[in-house]
């Protein structure tokens, strides 16, 4: 009966993981032009314990997905800051009080790995066991403007690499800040990444800033649309 319920739990949660952006179409997503080779620049605020070498590696990682898109992110470090609040929303909330400068097109808050983080992952791993719930949350894009998120860049505990791992997080982020949703195939969001492509030729774009396409399908062109927008919708 607990191998049963093991197994049951197990696959769940894997499912829940793996297809919040969805399941790749290769053949439709072979189909679709996305364009020319383009680049956007995703500043990063990051806690001490970040080394430069785990920045390389989740780029790299995050390209190699992005490739498929024609697309690539650069990232610039923008500062290295002790980390706001415990909680994701903390983390977020601090980002929404930020203005996106001249050189961003995208804000990332890269998270490190405290004894609190440590003491949490215990006690989640505890509850996991216990009753099958999977309490730790790896990373988040907030939905005003999909221009903000973070991601947990560094975690080793066994639950944590079972289901995931920072460079599967990136990439999931990614998705969110390129305005894709939660589906559980992948067309709906080749269509929205197609989408903020065509975007750059747009006539009323600022050609220093790369689009997006927020949830509600809002269209943000310029930076200064982007920084009245949350106090806006």
């Amino acid at each position: 009966m607990f191998a049963r319920f093991f197994y049951i739990t197990f696959f769940l949660t894997v499912v829940l993981q793996c297809t919040t952006t969805g399941f790749h179409e290769k053949k439709i997503r072979e189909t679709m032009d996305f364009g020319i080779e383009s680049k956007f620049r995703v500043c990063l605020v990051t806690e001490p314990d970040i080394t430069k070498e785990e920045i390389s590696d989740l780029f790299t990682a995050w390209n190699e997905e992005l490739l498929y898109y024609k697309l690539k992110a650069e990232p610039i470090l923008l500062e290295v800051v002790e980390r706001p609040g415990f909680w994701g929303t903390d983390i977020l909330g601090y980002l929404m009080d930020r203005q996106l400068t001249k050189d961003c097109d995208r804000l990332l808050y890269l998270k490190g790995r405290t004894w609190g983080d440590i003491s949490f992952e215990i006690l989640t791993l505890g509850i996991f066991v216990g009753v099958g719930l999977k309490l730790e949350v790896q990373g988040a894009v907030e939905g005003q403007t999909n221009t903000r998120g973070y991601i947990k860049a560094k975690y080793i505990s066994t639950i944590q690499m079972l289901f995931t791992s920072p460079n599967s997080t990136l990439i999931h982020e990614g998705y969110h800040l390129l305005g894709c949703g939660h589906q559980l195939f992948m067309k709906e969001c080749y269509e929205r990444i197609r989408n903020v492509k065509l975007l750059l030729t747009d006539p009323n774009r600022d050609t220093h800033f790369f689009p997006v396409i927020t949830t509600s399908g809002k269209k943000i062109l310029t930076r200064p649309e982007f920084l009245s927008y949350p106090n806006n919708e």
